[in-house]
C-alpha cells in the first residue's frame, strides 16, 4: 500500500483478515513495512470483533538491522495513525540508543497501544536484559515490559547475521517458559528460507504468507514487471585504483535528470568512491551524496532529505553501503553494486527501476570487489563467489525482481552461537562481576566485525566531563566500529570517556570498557567526525557538539528512586498497588522461578504502571 487513498494489496487484506503469520515472503517494493504494521494496528483498534481486538497484543515491536531505517520508519508509522485519526490512541516510540523525550513515557503506560521502532541492537539487547545505552536499573523493568503481550516484526532479516536465530530462540523459550500474556513473531523478507528461522527451541515455522496470484494484477504488476539490464563493468581489481575506475563508470552511465546508485560492501570503500567523484564531478554537474551508517542522527537526517528533494536537471549520484539495501523507498535509473551475498544483490537491485518508473528499462550493473585485505568483507568469499557466478549467467538479460528471488542460489551455511535456555536464565544475575564487566550479549546480537559502540562530542574543559555532565541524547551519538575504539583506548590516559555504573561519574575508557553499545564522551577537539563525511579516524578538525539538556546519571548506590531502606515482599508490593500484581506474576512465570528466587538473589524488580 503505498498512497493514502489507494487499496490494501490483496495479501495486505489476508493479513488483516487473519493475523500475521510467522513469516511474510514478498518481494522489495510490495510493501512490506504497511503489512507488516497497519493489518496488527486496524485488528487491535478497528475490528468489529471484540474478541479479536482483544486477542490482539498491545505492543508491536518493529526491529529493524539499520538505524538509518528506523527514523523513516517511524514518521511513516505516525503519519499513518495520524491519517487514521488514531495518534492520540497509539503510541509511537523509538529506540536508537541514548537519552531521549520518551524514554520512560512507554514504561508508564504498558497497557497503552503502542508500536516500538528500533535497531536490533537496541531491542534485542533489551530482551536479553543488557539493554545498549540503558542504565542498569532499567533492564529488568524492560526486559519484562517487552517479553509480554508483544507481536514481534522483524524486517529485513538478511541483515541481521546471529540476530536472526536469537529472535527464534527467544519466541521458542517464550512459549516453553510461559508468560503472563503470549507473544508472537513475524519475520518479513524477500528472500528468507523457513529452515532459516527453525531453532533448537523453535523448530517450526507456523503460518507463511506469500504473493497470490490476485497480488500480482493491477498496481503491484507494475513494480513486479520492472526490468533492468543486468552488465558487468571493467573496473580496476588492485584496491589503489578501483575507486577512481568506480568513479569514472557512474560518471559515464549517469543520465543527466535521474538518480544514480552506488553500493559498496564497506564503508571505507564507499568513503574513498565519493572523494574520487568529487574530483571529477565539476560544478554544474550531479550531485554526489555520501550516506552511510556512521552519522549522528541530525546529519543522516539532512542526507536523507538530500535523497528525497526533488532532482535537478543534472541528476543525482548516491554512493552508499548496506543501509540502502533495505527498507528505504529510493530508486535509481542506474544502480552498481559490488558482487556481495546473493540475497543482498536481490535487495539492491530491487532500488534500481523500484517502482517501474522506466518503462523501456533500467541497468544494473556490477563488480567484483577489489582485491586485497578485507576483498570480501563483510561477507564470506565462497558467498561472494557464488553471487558472481549468478550475476554472470544474467549477463545481457533483463530481470525482474522476481526473477531474482527465485533464482536458485544457496548461500553457506552460517553457524551463530545459540542462545540456549541456560544462557537466558544466567542474564537474570545483573550484577557486574569483580572486574566490573557484565556479561557480553553482543555475540547473540550482530557478528563480531559488524559490532558498534556509540561517541558523543562534548566541549570538555581541560578534556574531562564536568560532575554534572549530562548524559547522552540520542540526537549527538554516531556509530562507531569498536575495533577503531579499541585503537584509540589502548593509551590509558586517551581522551574516551565513560560512564561508571556503580558510581554514576564519568571516568577515562579503558580497553576493556570498550563493547558493542558502550555510550562514550570525547572532547569535540578530538576530531574523528566530518558531518559530510561522517565517522573516521583519518577526520581532523573539531566537531561541532549537539548538547542538549538531559538527565545527569546516577549510579548503583545513588538512585534514590529505585532504592528502599528493606526488602519488600512481592505479596505487600501488589497489596499496596493492585495494578502491578499481572506484571509481577508474568515476571515470576516467565523467569520460572518461584516467588522467593528473587529476593534471596538479590533482584531487585521495578514495576510501573
Amino acid at each position: 500500500m503505498n498512497d493514502v487513498d489507494a487499496r490494501p494489496y490483496p495479501y495486505q487484506e489476508r493479513l488483516a483478515a487473519e493475523g500475521l503469520p510467522e513469516l511474510l515472503r514478498v518481494p522489495t517494493g510490495a510493501g512490506k513495512t504497511a503489512a507488516g504494521v497497519l493489518p496488527w494496528l486496524w485488528r487491535r483498534l478497528e475490528h468489529p470483533d471484540t474478541a479479536v481486538r482483544a486477542g490482539e497484543a498491545r505492543w508491536l515491536v518493529f526491529v529493524l538491522p539499520l538505524r538509518s531505517l528506523v527514523e523513516q520508519t517511524a514518521a511513516v508509522v505516525r503519519e499513518w495513525a495520524a491519517n487514521a485519526g488514531l495518534a492520540g490512541a497509539v503510541g509511537v516510540h523509538v529506540f536508537m540508543g541514548g537519552e531521549g523525550r520518551d524514554d520512560d513515557a512507554w514504561r508508564m503506560g504498558p497497557s497503552r497501544t503502542a508500536v516500538f521502532i528500533g535497531t536490533q541492537d537496541m531491542l534485542l539487547s533489551r530482551l536479553l536484559m543488557r539493554g545498549y545505552g540503558e542504565s542498569r536499573a532499567q533492564w529488568p523493568v524492560s526486559f519484562g515490559l517487552l517479553h509480554s503481550g508483544v507481536q514481534f516484526v522483524f524486517d529485513e532479516t538478511q541483515l541481521m547475521g546471529p540476530g536472526l536465530p536469537t529472535s527464534a530462540q527467544l519466541q521458542g523459550l517464550r512459549e516453553q517458559l510461559g508468560t503472563g500474556v503470549p507473544s508472537r513473531s513475524m519475520w518479513m523478507s524477500a528472500t528468507l528460507a523457513p529452515q532459516e528461522v527453525c531453532t533448537p527451541d523453535h523448530r517450526e515455522v507456523r503460518g507463511v504468507v506469500e504473493l497470490g496470484e490476485d497480488d500480482r494484477v493491477g498496481g503491484l504488476a507494475v513494480q513486479l514487471n520492472a526490468v533492468r539490464q543486468v552488465e558487468r563493468v571493467e573496473v580496476p581489481e588492485s584496491a589503489a585504483a578501483y575507486p577512481a575506475g568506480v568513479a569514472q563508470v557512474l560518471v559515464a552511465s549517469h543520465v543527466p535528470g535521474a538518480q544514480t546508485i552506488a553500493v559498496f560492501n564497506t564503508v571505507e570503500r564507499a568513503v574513498a568512491v565519493q572523494a574520487a567523484l568529487a574530483k571529477l564531478v565539476r560544478r554544474g554537474g550531479p550531485n554526489v551524496v555520501l550516506l552511510h551508517s556512521r552519522f549522528r542522527p541530525p546529519e543522516r537526517e539532512r542526507l536523507m532529505d538530500e535523497l528525497k528533494a526533488p532532482l535537478s536537471a543534472t541528476g543525482q549520484i548516491v554512493v552508499s553501503t548496506q543501509v540502502l539495501e533495505a527498507g528505504v523507498d529510493l530508486s535509481s535509473r542506474v544502480l552498481f553494486t559490488e558482487a556481495a551475498l546473493f540475497s543482498s544483490v536481490v535487495q539492491r537491485a530491487g532500488r534500481c527501476n523500484r517502482a517501474g518508473e522506466f518503462p523501456e528499462g533500467a541497468n544494473l550493473l556490477w563488480s567484483p570487489p577489489p582485491s586485497g585485505r578485507g576483498q570480501y568483507a563483510p561477507y564470506e568469499p565462497e558467498d561472494v563467489e557464488t553471487a558472481v557466478e549468478a550475476l554472470t549467467s544474467l549477463e545481457g538479460t533483463c530481470v525482474t525482481s522476481t526473477t531474482l528471488q527465485e533464482m536458485p542460489v544457496v548461500a553457506k551455511p552460517v553457524v551463530h552461537p545459540v542462545l540456549r535456555r541456560r544462557d537466558l536464565l544466567q542474564l537474570f544475575d545483573t550484577m557486574p562481576d569483580l572486574s566490573g564487566a557484565d556479561i557480553d550479549v553482543s555475540q547473540w546480537i550482530r557478528d563480531g566485525q559488524d559490532t558498534t559502540a556509540l561517541v558523543a562530542w562534548r566541549d570538555l574543559t581541560d578534556g574531562r566531563p564536568g560532575e554534572r555532565e549530562v548524559f547522552p541524547a540520542r540526537e549527538e551519538l554516531c556509530p562507531a566500529p569498536v575495533g577503531d575504539l579499541k585503537t584509540i583506548a589502548k593509551d590509558s590516559l586517551g581522551p574516551l570517556w565513560v560512564l561508571d555504573a556503580a558510581e554514576g561519574a564519568w571516568r577515562r575508557a579503558q580497553f576493556a570498557d570498550i563493547r558493542p553499545g558502550a555510550v562514550l564522551l570525547t572532547s569535540t577537539a578530538s576530531g574523528w567526525y566530518d558531518s559530510k563525511l561522517g565517522w573516521g579516524l583519518k577526520h581532523r578538525g573539531p566537531v561541532t557538539s549537539l548538547v542538549r539538556t538531559g538527565r545527569v546519571p546516577d549510579g548503583m548506590s545513588k538512585d534514590d528512586a529505585s532504592c528502599a531502606d528493606r526488602w519488600v515482599d512481592l505479596i505487600e508490593l501488589r497489596t499496596s498497588n493492585g495494578k502491578s500484581g499481572c506484571w509481577q506474576k508474568a515476571w515470576l512465570r516467565w523467569t520460572g522461578c518461584p516467588p522467593g528466587t528473587l529476593r534471596r538473589l538479590g533482584w531487585a524488580v521495578a514495576i510501573t504502571t
